[in-house]
């Protein structure tokens, strides 16, 4: 059985063998985002800064979907995701950017960072790794502590049978909990 198939059934099925209502569990989950972000929101919403802290959110792109976080220091970032990728491998991609320049269009701030990063890829067992060269971009809300960002990144991929061309990109948000 794959890991995929070990989530499929035990998401159809509860402790007693039954099947779940359809929508269940999505609505608890949904709820309990809701709660976290609202908790969080209120809690860090007084002492955000825009380059330090923790920030945690979402990412949509390849080489990884799911999951983003980020730790700012400064101009310089501890970046990642955990999730899935479209080959239907798990995957869990980290690495580190640092903000080359800032620029404003019309009193918006925006950023242009530069990176490397590191993803891997498993399914019943390890698939591939790659290591990525992220160019992006990111816009940082003025009143709010939230960071959306876009980013390419070109790099290669390493499998046990070859090395071949790689290329992602990503589209996310961000949610900074600071200290």
């Amino acid at each position: 059985m794959t890991l995929s198939e070990w989530y499929t059934q035990r998401r159809q099925l509860d402790n007693t063998g039954e099947e779940l209502p359809k929508g269940k569990d999505m609505k608890k989950t949904l709820l309990v985002i809701i709660l976290v972000a609202c908790s969080v929101f209120a809690l860090s919403a007084a002492k955000y800064d825009r380059a330090d802290g923790f920030g945690i959110g979402l990412s949509a792109g390849y080489p990884v979907a799911g999951g983003a976080f980020k730790y700012g220091m400064g101009d310089f970032r501890i970046v990642g995701t955990v999730g899935y990728n479209f080959n239907n491998h798990v995957a869990v991609e980290a690495g580190v950017q640092y903000d080359l320049s800032r620029f404003n269009i019309d009193r918006l701030p925006f950023y242009i960072n530069v990176g490397v990063t590191g993803a891997a890829y498993f399914s019943d067992e390890f698939h591939s790794f790659s290591i990525n060269v992220p160019f992006g971009l990111s816009y940082f809300f003025m009143n709010a502590p939230i960071e959306v960002f876009f980013k390419l990144a070109p790099g290669i991929q390493i499998r046990s049978s070859s090395v071949e061309p790689d290329f992602g990109a990503a589209l996310g948000i961000l949610f900074y909990v600071n200290r």
